[in-house]
Parts: structure tokens; C-alpha cells; sequence
């Protein structure tokens, strides 16, 4: 609840933030100073370019009067929790609107200001403009699902053919070689897309729903086990349930990418996986650990890189896209999740990755 200045407050409020204006005049990018209730004492010059209003239409009201308020509730529940009960700095990226009606976004930095008792005294809030960084970013999510959906129908249908190509009995043994050349080459095409949809979504699906572990894990263990044949898979859980709140979409894909990573690199003959599940205080600890190929030390520090496989996983596992463990740590990054790997594990083989998930 907004709770509105008389001239005079104003005024006295406005002298004692007199200190804190050096400097700020000459910034270029959106800067405003307000009271703890976020009437605005301060604004200059970059605030009337981005916005369209004059200082004099600014001092003394909420960002809310003038261009702001556009966002859901909850950023702005966000928000006041943030600065004002727990008294950190906030960072986040809101759609405000101009003057004229235009929309656009800013990244907004605000930070509390004190009084020697530790109360709030001011809010400094410094807004540079992300508009053209936010069309880049939605022309390529566009671009994605568009060339995503044209290649995945036809790469299915080509896949289907090649599958039923394989099956047809006469052909010769060179005709079945390069049968399965394509039908692999077209599954690793298809894997991409789907990798690139994942990417596309990543920071852009807020949306939260309770999530069973449990039964997530033992989903995605069932698929492993038909894709790796012979490779034996253990699940110890030390409790139950482990609930978490998150997107189950993404959520999903951490725990695919990583328990398939573990399976598809385990021993070739004699595939060991085992996975680990319990509660250490307040956080969720996740392991996954296999007997395969050892990850390189001098090939580590990239091991969630972008398009990168490890030197020898052609030994293991002919193609892959060197999408699946950057996926994994770009999701983990967007849902706070703390995840590592060890290679080789203390058992001299493979490799183990953990996932610390706060609760």
C-alpha cells in the first residue's frame, strides 16, 4: 500500500538525498532514487529519455503512477520481500510502458540504502534498457520452434522408413550398412532439434508444479534400461517421498540427460549405473555413477561446454550432439540446483555427477 508524500516531506526527504545525486546526472542509462515506500525523490536525465516523462510529472510518485506496474504480482511480491524485508539487492527484468504507450523492458538493480539503526533509508534503482537485447531473444526462440516443428515431422517419417528399409530382408550386406549410416546420422538430426527445443525454453517457462522424484527417476530409469540392454541399473533412495516444487518439463530433462549420460558411457559388456537418492538437511543429493570410460583431466573444465564430447566418448558412443550435460548445468544454473562430476571415481573408473537441490 502506497503511502503518498505531503510538499513539505517531500521536500525534506528530497534535501537529504542531495549526497547521493553526484554522479548521477551524468549516467545516461535510467536511475531514480525513492523513499522506502518508493516515492520517487530523484530521477535524471535518463529516466525522461526511456520513459517519455518529465522530472516534473516523476517527483513524488511511485513507479507504478507512471510507467510501471505492468508485471504479475508475484514479481512485485518478489521485489518487496527482497529489498525491503530481507534488505538485499534485487535484480530482475520487468515490461514497463513509455508515455506514448510504448512497451519495453528494462533490467532493474535496486539497492537499499541505510540508517545507522538498519533501517531502510532510500532505494537506489538503476534501469538500463534490455529492449532490443529481448527481441533478439524472442526472434530467436521463434526461430527455433519454427525450424524445430518443419524438421521434426519429416526426420520422424524419414526415420520410420529407414527403420522398416533395415527390416526388408534381400538386401545386401553393403545396402544394410549404409541403411543403418543414415538411420543413425537422422537420429542424432533429431536428437539436435530436440536438444535446441529444451535450450529455447530455458528461463522462458515459469511455471511450478510439485514433483515426485521418485517417481520421475524410476521413469526415466525404465527408458534407460530398454535403450541399454545390457547395462544394469540400481536406484537407492534413503527416504520417501522427495517431493520438490519446479517445472517438471526441465526438471525432466536434468535427470534424463544425466542417468542416460551414465548409462550410454558405462562399461560396453557389462554396464554398471547406480544411483543414489537422499535428504542432507535442508537439500535433496542426488548421485549418479557409472563403470565406463574415465572423462579426460585435461578435457574437464569442459565438459559442460556447448557442443563439446570428451576425446575418447567415441569409444563408448559413435555420435552425439554435445548438448546433453550443457542442457543439464544451464537448467541447474536457472533453477539455483548445484551440480559436479568426479572422473574417475574412487572406485578408478567411470565417473559419478551430483545434483544438490534445495528444498
Amino acid at each position: 500500500m502506497r503511502t503518498p508524500l505531503s510538499e513539505k516531506k517531500l521536500q525534506e526527504l528530497i534535501e537529504k538525498i542531495e549526497p547521493f545525486k553526484v554522479g548521477f546526472d551524468a549516467i545516461g542509462e535510467h536511475v531514480i532514487i525513492t523513499d522506502e515506500n518508493a516515492n520517487i525523490l530523484y530521477a535524471n536525465k535518463g529516466v525522461e529519455e526511456q520513459t517519455g516523462f518529465s522530472i516534473q510529472e516523476i517527483i513524488g510518485k511511485t513507479p507504478a503512477d507512471v510507467w510501471g506496474g505492468k508485471m504479475p504480482k508475484d514479481f512485485y511480491k518478489t521485489l518487496w520481500h527482497t529489498i525491503k524485508t530481507e534488505k538485499k539487492p534485487f535484480v530482475g527484468e520487468l515490461n514497463n510502458v513509455k508515455k506514448d504507450g510504448t512497451k519495453y523492458w528494462q533490467e532493474i538493480h535496486i539497492h537499499p540504502i541505510f540508517n545507522h539503526d538498519g533501517t531502510i533509508k532510500f532505494f537506489i534503482a538503476i534501469e538500463p534498457n534490455i529492449t532490443e537485447r529481448k527481441e533478439k531473444e524472442k526472434f530467436k526462440e521463434e526461430f527455433i520452434s519454427i525450424i524445430s516443428h518443419q524438421l521434426k515431422n519429416p526426420l520422424t517419417v524419414m526415420k520410420w522408413t529407414l527403420e522398416i528399409l533395415a527390416k526388408i530382408e534381400g538386401a545386401t550386406s553393403s545396402d544394410q550398412k549404409r541403411i543403418k549410416v543414415v538411420l543413425e546420422n537422422t537420429q542424432s538430426i533429431i536428437d539436435l532439434v530436440n536438444d535446441l527445443t529444451i535450450i529455447s525454453k530455458i528461463g522462458k517457462i515459469d511455471t511450478q508444479t510439485n514433483i515426485d522424484l521418485f517417481t520421475v527417476i524410476n521413469s526415466i530409469i525404465e527408458q534407460a534400461k530398454v535403450a541399454n540392454r545390457n547395462t544394469v541399473i540400481e536406484f537407492k533412495k534413503d527416504m520417501e517421498p522427495c517431493i520438490i516444487k519446479s517445472n517438471s518439463t526441465l526438471s525432466f530433462e536434468v535427470f534424463k540427460n544425466l542417468i542416460f549420460n551414465a548409462a550410454e558411457y558405462s562399461d560396453k559388456d557389462h554396464g554398471i549405473v547406480n544411483i543414489h537418492l537422499k535428504k542432507e538437511n535442508d537439500y535433496y543429493l542426488f548421485s549418479v555413477e557409472n563403470n565406463g570410460i574415465e572423462i579426460p583431466k585435461n578435457e574437464q573444465s569442459k565438459i559442460f561446454s556447448k557442443f563439446f564430447r570428451a576425446s575418447n566418448a567415441s569409444d563408448r558412443k559413435e555420435s552425439g550432439t554435445g548438448l546433453g550435460l550443457f542442457i543439464a548445468k544451464m537448467i541447474c544454473d536457472y533453477f539455483g540446483w548445484q551440480i559436479s562430476f568426479k572422473s574417475p571415481t574412487d572406485k578408478g573408473n567411470g565417473a559419478i555427477f551430483h545434483l544438490k537441490i534445495p528444498i
